[in-house]
């Protein structure tokens, strides 16, 4: 009677791949080929337990388990995907915690060992995909395994937050988000750390068997509910935030050029990008990416365009009649002379001295 449980949500996730699949677009495709993969990974725990339940046959126990800890490194990526409004790399970092899961499978199969807490005369039982008897002499692995899993929701959580409470999405594609992590992801995580419970207490030889039933059915559930709610995923397809992004960076640097046009912060030369995230309470990235959208500087030549047009004014009215050169070029925000006139004849195709010779 399990069998067919599992095949059902074979075919539910393989539907859900299939829709994201047929979803991506140019404007979304940063964020929903990271969330594909991450359903395809959580195909592979269903494909073992279908593979058990129907053949006797079991995965390798290592396979199960790196495949777990992809489907949250996939789902962090969609996210943060979504938070960068750009394809997130797959950096080395994320890799780390699995280096170390593989090499503690093979201390702990080289029979070394930290923690002996399995018990040894436990049955064989199927829980979510983990076969009981692959831990038996795995202890070190198991709690490794453990730590990576938590690790990962703490990262997914701290970006929602970050995604939820930033200014980069609308308020409409926020309770996108905001639903697809109530109504899927928030589940699939008590799932996920109610069968690690589970397991972890069958493996000291306690054995839960209503429990295990109620995590499979909560599971079958969380899935199911998205094919009965498509606009839940639906709702993440639709997202469109280099659309959005735009409109929502033009609002950023408009604010960023009332800083400017109000306060002479700009005159300090200490005055970076760093400044303008503390004054306005806009990211760095988003402070980087509205001025380069809508001005087409960089931040630095961005702050020193003000000095500049400052420095020209200042010209206009008389200031090198009393002061040098030098000290205009220090009283504008620059360190030195030469790095004034470089800026200087970017900006303005002439020298301080040629733009004042210009004038009389």
């Amino acid at each position: 009677m399990e069998i067919y449980p599992v095949y059902l949500m074979l075919l539910i996730f393989t539907i859900l791949i299939i829709r994201i699949l047929n979803g991506i677009t140019s404007e979304n495709k940063y964020q929903l080929r990271y969330l594909a993969y991450h359903f395809i990974f959580q195909i592979i725990t269903v494909i073992n337990m279908s593979l058990y339940l129907s053949f006797n046959l079991k995965t390798p126990l290592l396979i199960v388990t790196t495949s777990r800890v992809f489907v949250y490194i996939f789902f962090f990526l969609f996210l943060e995907s979504i938070y960068k409004n750009e394809k997130t790399k797959f950096k080395f970092i994320y890799v780390i915690p699995i280096l170390i899961l593989i090499s503690t499978y093979s201390i702990n199969a080289s029979g070394i060992r930290l923690f002996t807490f399995v018990d040894k005369m436990i049955i064989q039982e199927n829980i979510m995909g983990f076969n009981s008897l692959d831990f038996i002499g795995k202890d070190d692995f198991f709690v490794v395994f453990c730590v990576n899993i938590f690790l990962f929701t703490y990262l997914i959580f701290n970006k929602s937050l970050q995604i939820l409470k930033g200014d980069i999405l609308s308020d409409k594609n926020k309770k996108k988000i905001s639903e697809f992590l109530k109504y899927y992801f928030s589940l699939i995580t008590i799932v996920s750390f109610s069968a690690l419970l589970v397991l972890g207490l069958f493996l000291l030889n306690i054995k839960l068997p209503i429990a295990i039933i109620l995590i499979k059915l909560l599971g079958i559930f969380t899935v199911m509910f998205l094919i009965i709610k498509p606009k839940i995923l639906n709702g993440i397809i639709q997202i469109k935030n280099s659309v959005e992004l735009d409109q929502s960076l033009k609002v950023l640097y408009h604010k960023i050029e009332s800083l400017f046009a109000q306060k002479n912060y700009f005159l300090n030369s200490k005055y970076t990008s760093a400044t303008i995230t503390t004054q306005t309470g806009i990211r760095s990235e988003l402070v980087r990416k509205s001025i380069k959208l809508y001005s087409d500087m960089s931040v630095p030549m961005y702050i020193n365009s003000y000095r500049i047009n400052h420095a020209v004014k200042s010209i206009d009215e008389g200031y090198l009649k009393n002061y040098s050169m030098e000290a205009l070029a220090e009283s504008v925000g620059f360190s030195s002379q030469e790095n004034f006139n470089r800026v200087f004849k970017i900006l303005k195709h002439c020298t301080p001295s040629e733009y004042l010779n210009s004038k009389k």
